[in-house]
């Protein structure tokens, strides 16, 4: 790394403070201070009330597709974790200034705050909701932008959230996305915010709305920046964790990704067709980077890219970029990487030696970077990967007639990738995908026409799903999550064995969870072997929360915003599987809920269109 200054996406003009979970952590488990790693606000760090309200850093070798190899703070709400800097002075935000954050929704229920700051409550709020919110105000009358839930990651995978301006003049943005005030210049709308810098919940009225959500990074300006630099700032962090500008969907040039001098280094309009699950590698010393291997956080991207080598992690991977402003972008033409090698366009235009390929193809754009690197596919995403001496990884000039791309093999398996080391891609060569050299000794267990999940009937899922062709098909294993990440098996169906037709399954689900439940298949073949399908989201009814403390809980939990009503409430709760617990329907009394009786577990309870997760301890 240069002596050259160091901001964030090279932007210096107006920053206040910049906190890294990479970089600027004092302590892991638990954590004792979150220190500014730049900005005029030197030494204004933020701390936890107490040991036990400390929360703990994730390292980037944990569910490293989350962060894109890189580590994350953890904050709990069952623990009431929080960081704060309680000072008013200097004003960190000012009237127009910004604030970028990477995050996620952790839990999948709740409507915590993540993070507040004001400097004077009475002119200066802001506040931020991984899960649908940013919340700004100048005064008495608040400013909100409201987003739905994302259909390309995962609700626990790192999101880039950012707000320019307060009040009226506020504009929102979710990965480079703008999006409008949904309620605008409402008194309701008015973030009740304590004075400082607060993240974990929100500070007001001694403490309320902790959230579960994980924290890569904060960053503050006090004064405004200009469009191109807020592209600067958010192709730092997107290309840092693995996070799409604009989505899969926006592929106009205000969505490219340039460095920390405002070059372009992946551009939308070059690299048309191909602008799905971007990613990358790349060291700008303007910007403290080093980004040495990636993935895109995006559900159904399998590849991983590292300069030489992949490791456990971006900090394990200790090999060095020989220069400055040096990158290896990439993204992706959207088709199916699961593909089994039936179908015919996987069997055009194959080098020597190759009989076929997937028919996904990935493009890259290589800028000032002549190292060779690792490409790797997660085997979860991918079929057929065994025996790994039939894999073939291609490099190709034109990404459409692969009969003259270079052919590499020994492919190794390092845990759950497949990797191929040595590889070069250039100007010259930028397209590559996976192909075999034996399709019929690369036995694919199904080929998938489809999986589709959506509310049926009154509180049911109906599942179904449809396979072209199945070899060995053992049975299909149906398994439910409430948060995305967990899975449990609900029931399962026989497969077809051997077959070359279609064959159509259903499967219906009648104890479903209420709010958003999420679901795959588990297809299992006879030798045992199995590969999970892509995850379908459902949500019934309407998705509120309700906040419950304290949780975990032992005897009674609490219904925050009930306390002071009179009569009861009708409840219903459900176990981990979706079963419908015995339980007065009349048990709210007074805002309060007693659990005493529940065995040990994870619990949701609805209160009318309501839901609660809670943890009986």
């Amino acid at each position: 790394m240069s002596g050259q200054a160091q901001s964030p996406g090279g932007v210096s003009t107006g920053l206040t403070v910049w906190y890294k979970a990479n970089l600027s952590v004092s302590g892991t488990t638990p954590i004792t201070a979150w220190n500014t790693s730049g900005g005029s606000a030197a030494g204004f760090n933020l701390t936890p009330t107490s040991a036990a309200t400390s929360p703990n850093l994730i390292a980037g070798s944990t569910n490293y597709k989350r962060y894109n190899y890189n580590p994350r703070i953890d904050f709990t709400a069952s623990s009431f974790t929080r960081l704060q800097n309680t000072g008013t002075s200097p004003d960190l935000y000012g009237t127009t200034g910004s604030l970028f954050m990477v995050t996620d929704q952790n839990s999948g229920v709740g409507q915590g705050t993540a993070l507040t700051y004001s400097s004077n409550t009475s002119t200066q709020r802001l506040q931020f909701k991984p899960s649908f919110r940013i919340q700004t105000s100048t005064g008495v009358n608040g400013y909100t932008g409201d987003w739905s839930a994302p259909s390309e990651y995962a609700i626990t995978s790192a999101s880039l959230l950012s707000v320019t301006g307060l009040g009226a003049t506020a504009v929102h943005r979710r990965n480079s996305v703008s999006f409008g005030c949904s309620n605008c210049n409402l008194p309701l709308y008015n973030p009740a915010v304590t004075t400082g810098l607060r993240v974990g919940r929100n500070a007001s009225g001694g403490g309320s709305e902790y959230v579960d959500c994980d924290m890569g990074e904060i960053i503050i300006y006090n004064s405004a920046l200009s469009a191109a630099e807020v592209a600067r700032v958010e192709s730092y962090l997107a290309l840092k964790y693995g996070i799409t500008r604009g989505g899969n969907s926006g592929t106009g040039a205000s969505y490219n990704y340039v460095n920390s001098s405002g070059a372009t280094i992946w551009d939308k309009t070059a690299n048309a067709g191909y602008n799905n699950d971007i990613a990358g590698i790349g060291r700008d010393d303007g910007s403290a980077l080093v980004q040495r291997q990636s993935i895109s956080v995006n559900n159904n991207e399998s590849v991983s890219i590292g300069l030489v080598s992949i490791d456990a992690s971006n900090t394990a991977n200790t090999n060095n970029f020989t220069s400055n402003n040096s990158f290896v972008m990439w993204g992706n033409n959207g088709a199916a990487q699961n593909t089994v090698f039936n179908d015919p366009a996987c069997f055009t235009n194959m080098p020597s030696g190759v009989q076929a390929k997937i028919l996904r193809n990935w493009k890259a754009q290589v800028t000032n970077f002549s190292q060779t690197v690792t490409i790797a596919f997660e085997t979860s995403s991918i079929v057929a990967y065994t025996p790994l001496t039939n894999l073939r990884l291609l490099v190709d000039n034109d990404g459409s007639n692969w009969s003259n791309a270079t052919v590499i093999s020994g492919a190794v398996l390092d845990g759950t990738r497949v990797e191929f080391a040595g590889v070069t891609l250039s100007a010259a060569s930028p397209y590559f995908t996976l192909g075999t050299a034996n399709f019929q000794s690369t036995p694919l267990p199904i080929e998938m026409l489809f999986f589709t999940a959506a509310p049926e009937g009154s509180g049911g899922v109906q599942l179904t799903w449809a396979t072209a062709s199945e070899t060995d098909n053992d049975r299909f294993e149906v398994q439910r999550s409430v948060d995305g990440v967990e899975f449990g098996t609900i029931g399962q169906l026989d497969g077809s064995g051997s077959s070359s037709t279609r064959n159509d399954y259903a499967f219906f689900d009648g104890s479903a969870y209420p709010g958003t439940s999420y679901y795959r298949l588990v297809q299992v073949d006879a030798d045992g072997t199995f590969e999970y399908s892509e995850v379908r989201a459902v949500t019934l009814g309407k998705e509120r929360s309700v906040t419950v403390y304290p949780n975990p809980a032992r005897d009674v939990v609490r219904i925050a915003g009930l306390e002071n009503g009179s009569g009861a409430a009708a409840v219903e709760v459900f176990n981990e599987s979706g079963g419908r617990v015995p339980f007065p329907m009349d048990a709210l009394e007074h805002g309060m809920l007693n659990v005493g009786t529940l065995a040990r577990g994870i619990y949701l309870v609805r209160i009318g269109e309501q839901v609660a997760r809670v943890v009986k301890e």
